[in-house]
């Protein structure tokens, strides 16, 4: 692959994280120390729709299907291994809106509105077989078995899709407590869906261990772990961020305009990636630093 920045070598303590970018130029493949932004390049240069990974797995939507490769869970660095990508959508996954992977499961919603679910396949490179869970508005993002459509958020269930309530939704999180950012407002899931702070979100994301963070017409929104409390505060960058995403002790941020936002905690830095029409972001696998 070819790097768009000079190559650093860092990550020796922290160990390194692969972030994704779907982009119209395609994907592009970060790496990252806690908060320092290294080496990045393209690994695939077929305009993106979406983007889904886990430490070893990388799915990329399309408007011509889904893609899917083995990415290198090993020690790097400070580039990522270029992929092999194959297409896995077989006949029936057309033009993808959003995507979310697991260890066993794939969920994918099409510009139909219609959303799928496959298990891997045994070898990898083939597609999986395909069971279709149903149609809704339009699907806008998918995480941890929920689905944020134009009519609603609506549950993976073992016999399909249930609609849980609300509307214009973009963006869910069924990590720990279910979060969803809609048109009207930030809401939680508790008893029923209670709202947490009015106006327009776009994103929102959580790391299982308490955090969130959340993007909102007001700024950016955080939950502390500790007592669950919300505050507002300044966004990292000057243009909205349009997609996040919280895993292996990070969060990510990305606008469109293709700015890469990554903290560890001790607050933000940034990067331009110099890539058009920003559509998500993923975190992926990496390597542990020395103990």
């Amino acid at each position: 692959m070819q790097t768009l920045t000079e190559k650093r070598v860092f990550g020796a303590k922290t160990g390194v994280t692969d972030v994704f970018v779907a982009t119209d130029a395609g994907v592009a493949a970060v790496t990252v120390s806690a908060d320092q932004i290294g080496a990045f390049g393209l690994a695939s240069r077929e305009p993106a729709t979406a983007v889904a990974a886990t430490t070893d797995r990388l799915v990329v939507g399309t408007d011509e299907g889904l893609l899917a490769a083995d990415i290198d869970g090993g020690s790097r660095s400070g580039d990522v291994a270029d992929p092999t990508f194959n297409s896995i959508g077989g006949d029936a996954i057309g033009s993808v809106t959003a995507v979310d992977l697991t260890p066993d499961e794939l969920v994918v919603a099409d510009a139909d509105g219609v959303v799928y679910r496959g298990e891997h396949a045994e070898p990898k490179d083939e597609p999986p077989t395909w069971e279709r869970l149903g149609a809704t508005g339009g699907v806008r993002a998918i995480d941890a078995g929920l689905l944020a459509a134009a009519d609603g958020v609506y549950r993976v269930d073992a016999g399909g899709l249930t609609n849980t309530g609300l509307s214009d939704v973009w963006a869910v999180t069924g990590v720990g407590q279910p979060l969803a950012a809609t048109a009207d407002g930030l809401f939680r899931l508790a008893n029923g869906w209670q709202s947490v702070a009015d106006g327009g979100f776009r994103a929102v994301a959580a790391d299982g261990h308490g955090h969130a963070h959340a993007v909102g017409e007001a700024g950016l929104f955080v939950r502390a772990a500790d007592d669950g409390a919300w505050t507002t505060t300044t966004p990292p960058i000057e243009g909205p961020l349009v997609d996040l995403a919280a895993d292996r002790g990070i969060v990510v941020g990305v606008s469109e305009a293709g700015t890469l936002c990554v903290t560890a905690g001790d607050g933000w830095r940034h990067q331009r990636l110099g890539l058009p029409g920003v559509r998500g972001v993923a975190i992926g696998g990496g390597a542990e630093g020395e103990s």
